[in-house]
């Protein structure tokens, strides 16, 4: 039985090595970018970044990520509120491209969010502008933190304060918008949050 579960998964690892975007068109000619770009978003401290890091070392058939990798997705210990940070891009594999720059098989990468606490209006829009392609790599989304008697609640700032200029990307078009969106939860957390909690100080 193990034997064939890792002839399974060799056989996914060769197809995510020579995935390519709309194979069997000319990505170029056609306007569609030559990489695919999945966005991990859920709550804090569900195991975003870890999932990331797992993908990564399935795929590579490794017990570690490059220190490059692991200086940008960062498992902290999420108890103190430590957790990701910043919306951060990682590639998990690179595309591989012949000796005329034509691309043989796409890059993937995965992108890193600060986790929702609330799942309420502002953290929505929060994940909306995210979709759009319109937060610039490796850039800090502010919060306000309010510490209560066991846990670390975290509340958006004014929406004229969320998304500063400087943060915003020009534009959104296929090659900076998600092209697929994984949320993780934690599974033993009894409910996701929903926003309608009481939000006091």
């Amino acid at each position: 039985m193990a034997a064939i579960m890792e002839n399974q998964v060799e056989e996914m690892r060769k197809m995510l090595n020579k995935f390519k975007v709309c194979s069997g068109t000319t990505a170029e000619s056609a306007g569609l970018p030559g990489h695919a770009d999945v966005l991990i978003f859920g709550p804090s401290g569900s195991g975003k970044s870890s999932l990331i890091r797992t993908f990564y070392m399935a795929l590579h058939k490794t017990q570690q990520v490059p220190p490059d990798f692991a200086e940008r997705i960062i498992v902290k210990d999420t108890a103190m509120n430590e957790g990701t940070l910043k919306y951060v891009s990682a590639v998990i594999k690179p595309a591989k491209l012949d000796h005329r720059g034509n691309i043989l098989s796409s890059s993937i990468m995965c992108h890193d969010t600060r986790g929702q606490i609330w799942m309420d209006e502002r953290e929505q829009k929060q994940l909306s502008v995210i979709m759009d392609g319109q937060v610039k790599d490796d850039c800090m989304v502010q919060q306000r933190n309010y510490r209560y008697a066991r846990l670390l609640w975290e509340f958006w700032k004014r929406d004229s304060e969320l998304f500063p200029p400087e943060i915003l990307a020009n534009g959104k078009s296929l090659n900076n918008q998600p092209h697929a969106v994984l949320f993780v939860f934690d599974g033993s957390v009894e409910e996701i949050p929903d926003g309608e909690e009481e939000q006091t100080a």
